[in-house]
């Protein structure tokens, strides 16, 4: 588990608090029930109205994105390319019929069966790019819909604004009245701004790089089952794709 967008989440919204206590304010104060229902619902009805039902599930499954470790292109990913290679050098391409498809990815899997029913080079890359493109235009349409929740939730977060002032000014010989009212008005504009900034916007970009990484994974796989259907050897797999390993690599590291 991805422990560091939940410390980011309670990190910020713990700043933002003891930023607000040492000017000496009322933590309580930020706890407006209306504020957040107007926010939130608005952001999430908007959001609704701009997709379509799937789209809006995919990119609520896609949240548990932000809470796991992306996969690594590393060089136990290389690895088992290589050993791969090995078997179809000593064995063909049947030899995959009866590989231990344990801890495979499904994308690697399928690109397995489909050595392993004799596909063509060409069918085999054509295959497996379009479930790759297919893959990436999924999950970026869905990331999106966070991007866009970044987007409206300030401007529901003015609408709540404008709805406390309203209320404010429907009680003006009610003194009592007038800080809630007023309350309201001023913590809406702050859970707008605060959602977007703080989890909408944030979320869709560790979604985004979490579908990157997978990305690059899959496309290692790619290239590595393309060069076996091309019975290259595995010193030469290997030439090619340390490269990207590498790259991968110092990513990380910088």
């Amino acid at each position: 588990m991805d422990l560091l967008t939940v410390f980011g989440v309670v990190f910020g919204v713990a700043a933002i608090v003891a930023g607000f206590s040492l000017e000496g304010g009322d933590f309580t104060s930020l706890l407006q029930l209306e504020a957040f229902v107007i926010v939130l619902g608005g952001t999430l009805g908007a959001v609704m109205i701009q997709n379509t039902w799937a789209r809006f599930y995919d990119g609520v499954k896609l949240l548990r994105f932000a809470f796991v470790k992306a996969r690594q292109v590393d060089r136990e990913s290389l690895s088992v390319l290589l050993e791969w290679g090995d078997q179809a050098k000593l064995n063909g391409m049947l030899a995959f019929e009866s590989i231990d498809a344990k801890g495979i990815s499904p994308f690697a899997k399928r690109g397995l069966e489909l050595l392993a029913n004799g596909v063509s080079t060409a069918v085999l890359e054509d295959a497996l790019q379009r479930e790759v493109d297919a893959y990436e235009r999924n999950c970026m349409a869905a990331a999106r819909i966070w991007q866009q929740a970044g987007g409206y939730a300030p401007t529901f977060g003015i609408l709540g604004a404008v709805l406390g002032l309203i209320q404010v000014t429907g009680h003006m010989l009610e003194p009592s009245q007038l800080g809630k009212g007023i309350a309201v008005a001023f913590v809406a504009t702050l859970y707008g701004l605060g959602l977007a900034n703080l989890v909408f916007l944030p979320l869709s970009g560790k979604i985004r790089a979490q579908v990157d990484s997978e990305l690059r994974f899959r496309r290692l796989y790619l290239d590595g089952l393309l060069a076996i259907s091309r019975k290259e050897s595995p010193h030469t797999i290997e030439t090619r794709l340390a490269g990207d390993v590498r790259e991968r690599s110092a990513e990380l590291l910088g």
